[in-house]
């Protein structure tokens, strides 16, 4: 992926994370999308999506080269 369209993900996943999300997961109606450790629990709970990932893209966060990702 080139770096402009990641930076045009990105920047569309901060202004609605919901509709990003809603394109590649299933997330019911009765998921409280306020609160994201509901969806991350609903996620892995369904298995769409499991820790180890969960872990990772976690991990990711903290390493400087992403450094923008999940800070406001």
């Amino acid at each position: 992926m080139n770096p402009m369209a990641m930076m045009n993900m990105m920047q569309s996943f901060s202004q609605n994370p919901m509709a990003m999300l809603s394109k590649r997961f299933n997330i019911p109606q009765g998921v409280n999308t306020a609160d994201p450790g509901a969806i991350l629990r609903h996620l892995v709970d369904s298995g769409q999506v499991s820790q180890a990932q969960i872990n990772q893209i976690m991990s990711m966060r903290n390493n400087p080269m992403f450094g923008m990702l999940g800070r406001k």
